[in-house]
């Protein structure tokens, strides 16, 4: 009894030690396994589109053409359309911060006077300090992205390749899912695989819409506040519609930051617009856009993204959501065979 007791215990320990190496390895190569997922998930939103062409009677290598060349030539139209605008106006700000920063100047110092009548310790020297060292820093990694452009430049053909091959091969994310999956398994997989693409293809679908939409009205509300730069805060805001919940409040920093340095007033004109805008959204217009992809728990996703963010960076942050999502389908059919 002893004896088997001993083997049970070894095999446990086996298995912990097996789990720990291989948890250790994928955190060391996690930027690869980040670039995977993201194929895979870029796969698995665009095959609906494309199985719809094939419904036309197209072959699916002519649907995956089709498919990927509007994607690929849409964005490097919006690129070359923005790209040029937006580095514009941010060398515009950059031009205008020794204007901005004599009025920053005043208008901290007034702050320090107002709270130094309550005993408040306000130093805005140190606020300037810190201000320059953000600014530092966010050059500095520029510099540094700019130096690792080559590698990222690989990783992006790696990418788009392994999205095209998961495309072109028929049923290619259900093979790479049972890839994954021991054969007893295997009609399961297919089951939680086919259920996960339909989830992250209507997800993307109305992000992309959603965040289209917030692009406009940010866009729309801040020429008409006369918020300098609004193009390429808009641009910004529309990016941070990926972060739920706190995306929005991200992105109301920048308009309002620089609606101060401009005036208090069109400062608090900014504030207020948000305010109004991210009501409208969170309760008008994104409801009717997602209507379709499953609400999951905030608390899960703000979570997910805070340890995608941790492990990935950018793109660890933008795949975070649709891998809660897929992890959702697995947790729901888990609950499912449970109940049953």
């Amino acid at each position: 009894m002893s004896d088997e007791r001993v083997a049970i215990g070894t095999n446990i320990a086996l298995r912990l030690v097996f789990l720990a190496v291989g948890i250790y390895f994928f955190y060391l190569v996690r930027g690869v396994v980040f670039l995977v997922l993201f194929a895979v998930l870029t796969a698995a939103a665009l095959s609906p589109a494309i199985i719809r062409l094939q419904k036309w009677h197209l072959s699916r290598t002519a649907a995956v053409i089709i498919v990927y060349a509007i994607l690929l030539l849409g964005g490097v139209a919006l690129l070359a359309v923005f790209l040029p605008l937006f580095f514009s106006e941010i060398k515009e700000f950059l031009q205008s911060w020794p204007e901005y920063a004599k009025r920053l100047d005043a208008f901290l110092l007034s702050i320090q006077t107002y709270l130094g009548t309550f005993g408040i310790d306000f130093q805005k020297e140190q606020f300037f300090y810190d201000i320059e060292g953000n600014i530092t820093g966010g050059l500095s990694n520029i510099l540094s992205a700019t130096v690792s452009l080559f590698q990222s430049f690989i990783h992006l053909i790696g990418f788009f390749f392994l999205a095209l091959y998961l495309s072109l091969e028929e049923k290619g994310i259900e093979k790479f899912f049972l890839l994954l999956t021991p054969k007893e398994y295997h009609t399961q997989a297919l089951s939680i695989a086919s259920r996960m693409q339909g989830k992250v293809s209507q997800w993307l679908f109305g992000q992309a819409l959603l965040m289209l939409i917030a692009f406009a009205i940010y866009y729309i509300g801040l020429t008409l506040l006369g918020v300098p730069y609004a193009l390429a805060i808009a641009f910004f805001g529309g990016l941070m519609e990926i972060l739920p919940y706190i995306g929005p409040v991200i992105a109301a920093i920048p308009a309002i930051l620089v609606g101060v340095l401009v005036s208090p007033v069109l400062g608090i004109s900014a504030l207020i617009f948000y305010i109004i805008a991210h009501q409208a959204e969170a309760h008008i217009v994104a409801p009717q856009v997602m209507k379709h992809s499953a609400g999951l728990n905030p608390v899960a996703l703000i979570i997910a993204i805070l340890i995608g963010l941790e492990l990935g960076g950018a793109l660890g942050i933008i795949i975070a959501v649709p891998i809660t999502m897929m992890l959702s389908v697995f947790v729901d059919d888990i609950l499912e065979k449970r109940q049953v």
